[in-house]
């Protein structure tokens, strides 16, 4: 007796870890986005990879120094001459130093990989934003899904009831045969409405598992007890502070500036370049070479002087293909702030446009819920029927559902227009975290 009371409390620890391994609130989806997600870890090894070209582009001042070494071992098969040849061994060495002096296009180089780092960096800033509220879109999207499925299973109930009434009023002939097929009908669009919102859930599911390595099968819903913040967003304070702060303003600066120092670094390319040149040489013979065994040390010192006189125009051809590059980094950017103005006026109309749907859905909801409240009184007291009563939970969850909606679109839309005035990350995923219930 005592070992089965310890297997069902083993079975049953098992069940309730297995069930927790499927299911996950909102801090614990965006945790894993940002250790997992396969977008972003591209994104932040560009971004170390602007780093390395940067570290390449400024290394190219320092000077290059090599060294090669040699032994060579000849073997004299046959010699006619003077003297004596016989076999002998050379060794040789060299150590060359190659430090530029004067190379003009280097500093325009180095400024152009400056900017293209700054501007991963600022990339990844912006990708751990959109990380945010994709993750919340998401989060968002399977709730609604869910609350669908649950919606369709009780419409797919109410369906069968009245099926099994029409049977029996068809076999009293109360119904036709139309009106009872209409029934039959009736049950089989419920089905296939079922059908497609767990497709629907099953699909979002599979996005989160996409987005975070991840599957869940179980999400918090809205809690309809929080009271919400009716905060206020004025678009032309909006649109000041993203021009001066937001990521894609400032990818788009960047942009110029890199088309700029890419520009003036060919130009920079028509100039000549300065190389201070040392070389020291060192070489050994041994055994019968004709002159006898030697050894020699040399050094020399110069300056090597390159001047570009005729490329074929192609320096030219480069020179204004930057500079027509540079002219649509020029016009990209006022495309994005125009754009980015246009978005922020957008979203910020459909705020306060949700903020009205929320409070007209409310109302709907609870006058609904009223209605309900009182066809089960009335059930109690005999003047619903059941069907009745299964009709009125129908309407209250499409209110519910509808209302829920309504505050989930308020909610992204909110932390959507907060992203171009601050930095969004786990506190604000944390807030909105805070709202929700299993």
């Amino acid at each position: 007796m005592r070992e089965n009371k310890l297997l069902l409390k083993i079975a049953l620890i098992c069940f309730l870890f297995s069930q927790n391994s499927h299911a996950a609130d909102l801090t614990d989806v965006y945790k894993r986005a940002i250790k997992q997600n396969d977008d972003y870890q591209v994104v932040k090894n560009n971004s170390l990879i602007s780093k390395e070209q940067y570290n390449q582009t400024s290394s190219s001042i320092f000077p290059e120094i090599n060294f090669s070494a040699s032994t060579t071992e000849t073997t004299i098969q046959r010699y006619i001459g003077p003297g004596s040849n016989t076999d002998f061994d050379t060794e040789t060495y060299n150590l060359t130093l190659k430090q530029p002096i004067f190379r003009l296009a280097f500093f325009d180089e180095l400024q152009k990989s400056e900017a293209l780092l700054s501007k991963s960096k600022t990339y990844v800033s912006l990708h751990k934003k959109m990380i945010a509220i994709k993750t919340v879109e998401m989060y968002f999207r399977l709730i609604d899904t869910q609350n669908s499925v649950r919606e369709s299973r009780a419409k797919l109930e109410l369906a069968k009831k009245y099926l099994s009434n029409g049977q029996k009023l068809y076999r009293d002939g109360a119904l036709t045969r139309d009106e009872f097929r209409e029934i039959k009908s009736d049950l089989d669009k419920e089905k296939i409405s079922l059908d497609m919102s767990i497709n629907d859930f099953d699909n979002a599911k599979a996005d989160i598992y996409i987005f975070t390595g991840k599957k869940i099968s179980d999400v918090h819903n809205l809690n309809l007890e929080i009271e919400f913040q009716n905060n206020i967003f004025i678009s032309e304070d909006i649109i000041d502070k993203a021009i001066s702060s937001y990521e894609t303003i400032t990818m788009a600066n960047q942009d110029m500036d890199i088309s700029q120092n890419a520009f003036e670094s060919d130009k920079s390319r028509h100039f000549p370049t300065v190389d201070l040149v040392a070389t020291y040489d060192y070489s050994d013979v041994t055994g019968g070479a004709r002159f006898g065994a030697n050894k020699r040390e040399s050094s020399s010192v110069g300056l090597s002087l390159n001047f570009p006189l005729y490329q074929g125009g192609y320096q030219s051809a480069k020179v204004d293909e930057s500079r027509y590059k540079y002219q649509n980094a020029q016009i990209k950017y006022e495309q994005t702030r125009k754009n980015l103005e246009k978005e922020i006026i957008d979203k910020v109309t459909k705020y306060n446009i949700q903020r009205k749907l929320i409070l007209s859905n409310k109302e709907i909801y609870e006058n609904v819920n009223n209605r309900f409240v009182a066809a089960k009184e009335g059930f109690r007291s005999g003047i619903y029927t059941d069907s009745e009563v299964q009709q009125s939970k129908i309407n209250l969850l499409e209110a519910k559902n509808q209302y829920i909606t309504a505050l989930l679109n308020y909610l992204l839309l909110e932390l959507s227009i907060k992203q171009y005035t601050s930095d969004i990350g786990i506190q604000e995923i944390k807030e909105i975290n805070s709202i929700l219930v299993w």
